[in-house]
């Protein structure tokens, strides 16, 4: 099956790559701190859909003897190295080159090139980011949760990665394009160099952000409470079940849910019929909901 997130990825990929030659291109030709930081942003960004590909791939591996459970938290593990990249590449050098600006002014040169790249940039930046906000609606309403919530807490990082970073390309790309103006206006580096430790910082700050994310989820986050809640509802609806008295559910991957319960089974049933009514159930909800992957049931004694 195709991941839905794969063509995000790529399309932010060819489009992050095309801009960095350019935006490298113009910073060379400009002398701009601002440019130049936004070129350091876009490799950083193409490095990391390089990252998020791989983690695609790596964690749709069928499960196996080494990993029973699947490859599903490889998805987390490449989207935090991807977070990593972020902050280093695009962040702390983006900041450090700004300072430096400030202290050692550089001169404006081919103005023009510099616009007419970021005002293009800012075109397919937003291209991308619209292919991932479609992908992220589609998700949201399988849900049934707003756009918002569904980047709160969902569990496939790499979409979620695109589509923050392709909205801190169109306000990075956006703040280096006033900064440029301003610079060839007031015949001062301050705006430019300025917006270079802006941009730095919006990507420390997302990168920090995205990296807590993966590492919430690489430590087995569980599912938000109101899909604990349905589960628990869909279970205790089985006439063979007086009460749920314990209930877990965890991520295993972005579309893999693991589900450990804790269940109290009416009394005079049978071994037999105790065994054929967890059966079914394990069934009906792999039909029922294909997400969870794994559904261990544990008859327990009456309190």
């Amino acid at each position: 099956m195709r991941d839905e997130s794969l063509a995000s990825v790529l399309v932010a990929l060819a489009a992050n790559t095309a801009i960095a030659v350019a935006k490298g291109v113009a910073a060379a030709l400009t002398g701009s701190p601002a440019l130049l930081a936004e070129t350091l942003h876009t490799i950083a960004d193409s490095g990391n859909e390089v990252f998020l590909y791989v983690a695609i791939r790596r964690s749709r591996r069928p499960a196996d003897a080494s990993h029973p459970f699947g490859y599903g938290p490889e998805r987390y593990y490449w989207a935090l190295m991807a977070a990593l990249g972020m902050f280093v590449v695009g962040g702390a050098v983006s900041i450090w080159r700004g300072v430096e600006s400030l202290l050692h002014p550089p001169e404006l040169e081919a103005f023009w090139v510099g616009v007419v790249v970021l005002v293009v940039a800012v075109m397919l930046d937003g291209i991308s980011r619209t292919v991932a906000v479609r992908q992220l609606r589609v998700q949201a309403n399988r849900r049934g949760v707003s756009l918002r919530e569904l980047l709160f807490e969902s569990p496939d990082p790499t979409l979620v990665t695109v589509f923050f970073e392709d909205t801190i390309d169109v306000l990075g790309a956006t703040l280096a394009l006033v900064a440029l103006i301003l610079h060839r206006v007031t015949g001062s580096a301050f705006p430019d160099a300025l917006a270079s430790i802006l941009i730095g910082g919006m990507l420390c700050y997302l990168a920090s952000r995205l990296t807590r994310r993966n590492r919430e989820l690489l430590t087995n986050q569980s599912v938000p409470e109101r899909y604990v809640q349905r589960i628990r509802e869909r279970l205790e609806r089985e006439p063979a079940i007086v009460a749920v008295t314990q209930l877990e559910a965890v991520y295993l991957g972005p579309a893999e849910v693991l589900v450990a319960a804790d269940v109290q089974m009416l009394d005079g049933l049978a071994g037999a019929e105790v065994t054929g009514t967890l059966a079914r159930m394990r069934a009906d909800a792999a039909r029922e909901t294909p997400v969870i992957v794994r559904l261990y049931l544990t008859p327990v004694a009456s309190g």
